[in-house]
């Protein structure tokens, strides 16, 4: 997005206002040690809506009443103001830039200040989305079922900042990616500030999800129609072969097949259907005595598998104890024997080497068979559940035969106690009409035409997400942009010989970032060793990042600013007061003590240059100019170019003075 810092700056107790101006491309702060200059970040870090106030304590936070900054977006200003005394903070759109001498207390309005400030800022900056739930029913584990958090500005704040404890860190590459959630929401919403996807996207998404739950709900429903298909064709085979056996008569020429798909034709015809009996049928003694036959090969299965069962336990029992045994024993694989020789005429005795060899080949045989006893454990263990698994189903048919010959039998015991066999008929008879008055209505051809529907609507889902948004894609082309432009930012700066020529590789999927080399193996920023390697990874990768960005034109959302801070660091360490009424750089080698001063120079040197390289060529490229601001102890630098650093500095150049101008 087209977008700068105009104005960062407070409002005084007196009313007086101190201030610092900006304009596109690299802007430095240069000064002295405790002048403000890492104030700057912090400033515009709380102006963006930050909840904690990072301001360091000092003269700054003394003085300061308002703190404020007139950020440009497109062609337009807003002016935003906060107080530390104040939950709400000051919004205002103004179409041209304001005065900055009017920017005093009066200026600031209680009209202007808003309770939805971050909501209300993101609208300017085109943050629209509001329901960012891919699927509604995630609401259900949050408490009071509440809405996903909405995109945030502040999100977009580790794309913006480069704190002077974060610009060379080797473990930490973005702003408070130490907090998990934070880490996860800027990850998850990156294709939002690069308007990769809009409201439309997740209420798709939330279709799609409430859609494929209602397939898998009727996918259960079909898979328990076929379960209970299965059961009513057996129940039913069941009745049929007892109805038979108890009259002697099929009580119809249907299949079981024919019923069940049409259960209500079936139906129609038993209920005019009488019960004949053929009282001289044998057929029931007949199907006990297949039964019963059948009863006794079963057992006879079982006992079989019963001894395998027995011998495999009595074998496990046997390897665990020769596995115990075995622990106990020393591992020997060789024996010492020395060479036998004749006390009195000194002969050699070779008898003994022999055996010793047999002995030393027994050994290696036994410990290749003492090896064996843990697989030859696992086999047993296979085989014992295989077994039992057998005898269980055996016990199940078993079961099923039993109540089977039960049934049968109870036809005698029923005649026995007055009930005929047309009374007995009849029961069974009832039974099979009750089953099939169940089955009447249940249409498995609607099931399946809903099944249908539904895939159709998951795919129509699925296509409008692919054609509409194509996120997957956009996002491994972003991947690609990025790697490609870290390439050639990386070969301008001075990484170590080891990591020539530089491959920064950037994954969009975890935020991570490593050096590839030639054979594929991947070297992460905590293993790349060096200060300089850790910025110079740094100031490639958000280099690259807002290149991308300004590639997407007014699609992205990501305001063009990137602050460093302190980058220079590495060669001029901020854990060196720099006190002086100019930049001495003698005065910093010397206490330094490496005797590296034109190496440093020439390093610091080169990483400014490549800053305003990089905006020159990208406003060439994309038509936007990114904002860089640096603050930092190096001054009066020599650019290439003909680039002046005084023209970089501007009136911000902080010895004789700091932020607040006393």
């Amino acid at each position: 997005m087209k977008s700068h810092v105009k104005y960062l700056g407070v409002v005084d107790k007196s009313n007086k206002i101190h201030y610092v101006e900006f304009n596109t491309g690299v802007n430095v702060i240069t000064g002295k040690s405790s002048t403000g200059k890492s104030a700057m970040i912090e400033l515009f870090d709380y102006c963006f809506g930050s909840s904690e106030f990072t301001i360091p304590s000092g003269i700054i936070t003394d003085s300061a009443d308002v703190y404020f900054m007139v950020l440009a977006i497109k062609d337009s200003f807003i002016t935003i103001g906060r107080s530390p005394n104040l939950s709400k903070k000051f919004l205002k759109f103004e179409s041209e830039s304001p005065n900055i001498e009017n920017l005093k207390k009066e200026y600031f309005e209680e009209s202007y200040f808003t309770q939805d400030f971050n909501v209300d800022l993101g609208h300017y900056l085109g943050l629209d989305i509001t329901d960012t739930d891919e699927d509604l029913e995630d609401r259900n584990y949050r408490k009071n079922n509440a809405k996903k958090g909405r995109p945030s500005i502040r999100n977009m704040i580790p794309f913006l900042l480069q704190h002077q404890n974060l610009v060379a860190n080797k473990h930490s590459l973005f702003y408070r990616f130490d907090e998990k959630e934070k880490r996860e929401q800027t990850i998850d919403q990156f294709k939002i500030f690069a308007s990769f996807v809009k409201q439309e996207y997740y209420t798709i998404k939330q279709s799609l999800a409430d859609e494929q739950r209602n397939f898998k709900s009727l996918e259960n429903q079909q898979k328990a129609l076929i379960q209970q298909n299965e059961f009513n064709t057996h129940k039913l085979n069941d009745l049929l072969d007892e109805y038979y056996a108890i009259t002697g008569n099929k009580l119809t020429d249907e299949s079981i097949m024919q019923i069940l798909i049409n259960p209500a034709n079936t139906l129609q015809k038993l209920e005019k259907k009488e019960i004949l009996t053929n009282y001289e049928s044998e057929q029931s003694l007949k199907d006990l005595q297949v039964l019963r036959n059948k009863k006794n090969e079963l057992y006879s299965k079982k006992r079989i598998l019963q001894n395998k069962l027995n011998d495999i336990s009595s074998s496990i029992e046997y390897a665990n104890k020769h596995f115990h045994d075995v622990e106990n024993l020393t591992n020997e694989s060789e024996e010492k024997v020395k060479v036998s020789e004749c006390p009195f005429c000194h002969t050699h005795n070779e008898k003994i080497l022999i055996q010793a060899n047999h002995l030393e080949s027994a050994i290696h045989w036994l410990n290749g068979e003492l090896s064996k006893s843990n697989y030859l454990l696992d086999s047993f263990e296979s085989d014992k559940k295989e077994i039992e698994e057998q005898i269980s189903s055996l016990d199940n048919e078993i079961r099923s035969i039993y109540q089977k010959i039960n049934k049968l039998e109870d036809i005698t015991s029923g005649l026995e106690r007055n009930k005929s066999l047309e009374e007995q008929g009849l029961k069974v008879k009832l039974k099979i009409e009750n089953l099939l008055e169940n089955l009447v209505g249940r249409d498995s051809s609607s099931l399946e035409e809903q099944i249908n529907i539904s895939k159709k609507k998951i795919q129509d889902y699925q296509k409008d997400l692919k054609e509409k948004f194509a996120v997957t894609k956009k996002l491994l082309n972003a991947e690609k942009y990025i790697n490609t432009e870290m390439k050639k930012i990386g070969e301008k700066f001075d990484f170590e010989e080891t990591y020539k020529p530089i491959n920064l590789k950037f994954s969009l999927e975890s935020f991570d970032l490593w050096h590839e080399r030639e054979s594929g193996e991947k070297i992460y920023l905590r293993s790349m060793g060096s200060g300089a390697n850790w910025l110079y990874s740094h100031v490639t990768l958000f280099l690259a990042l807002h290149k991308f960005f300004c590639s997407l034109g007014d699609k992205s959302l990501i305001p063009a600013i990137l602050f460093l801070d302190q980058p220079s660091q590495v060669y001029f360490p901020t854990s060196i007061k720099d006190e002086n009424i100019e930049f001495n750089i003698d005065d910093i080698e010397a206490k330094k003590g490496t005797g590296t001063k034109d190496e440093d120079l020439r390093a610091v040197t080169n990483l400014f240059n490549q800053l305003v390289s990089f905006c020159k060529t990208t406003f060439e490229e994309t038509g936007i100019e990114l904002q860089v601001i640096v603050t930092d102890h190096a001054d009066h630098l020599t650019l290439d170019n003909n680039t002046d650093f005084e023209s970089l500095v501007s009136n911000r150049r902080w010895r004789t003075r700091g932020f607040i101008n006393e």
